[in-house]
């Protein structure tokens, strides 16, 4: 019974291991899902909320130093019904570097809008923010907050915005659970009858 107790812990660990162990390499995350309290805050008048899914890349997984990333995907609605895509004729719309400890700077992000009946494309100098991480290495959200002159009456707007990655359902986790521990069950009941 002790050897199997050990034998069953020796590898479990090592499962656990394998699973956090992955070389680098390119990953792409997402779609991350863009949630409360992710706004647009104007100078004056009440602040819309946001909505939608953002993706992206990352050139190199888990991130050890300066990396290059890229939103591959912008897909957010306004509760006034503006949308917000990343802009179809540039050819790297968000490109940004991403630091280890998860800080980025995108230095042009470029997205077109379209706002009722009227579209347009804006460049948004300077858009940093933070990524976290998993303990894989994986991204798994975004925050960020950032100014924009509206050239309205509303003045300047404050985009903040927070994007995760949406939880699995709890019966679903304890389902995998529970179908890896009878798979290491059934493994190790197969060691000890050898």
């Amino acid at each position: 019974m002790r050897k199997r107790s050990r034998w069953l812990s020796r590898s479990v660990l090592g499962l656990m291991c394998l699973a956090f162990a992955g070389a680098a390499g390119a990953a792409s995350f997402g779609p991350l899902a863009v949630l409360a309290p992710s706004a647009i805050v104007p100078e004056a008048g009440p602040s819309e909320a946001l909505s939608g899914a953002i993706a992206l890349d990352v050139s190199s997984v888990p991130v050890a130093s300066p990396t290059l990333f890229s939103l591959t995907s912008v897909s957010v609605l306004a509760s006034s019904g503006a949308s917000f895509a990343l802009d179809p004729d540039v050819p790297s719309p968000a490109l940004g570097v991403v630091q280890a400890a998860g800080n980025f700077l995108i230095p042009t992000l470029f997205l077109h809008i379209v706002d009722g009946e009227s579209s347009f494309d804006l460049a948004v100098p300077d858009v940093t923010g933070t990524l976290f991480f998993g303990f894989d290495g994986s991204v798994v959200g975004i925050v960020s907050s950032f100014s924009v002159d509206s050239l309205s009456p509303d003045g300047t707007l404050t985009v903040n915005l927070l994007a995760l990655v949406p939880e699995p359902s709890a019966g679903a986790l304890a389902l995998a659970t529970l179908m890896a521990l009878g798979a290491l069950g059934a493994r190790a009941r197969t060691e000890v009858s050898r």
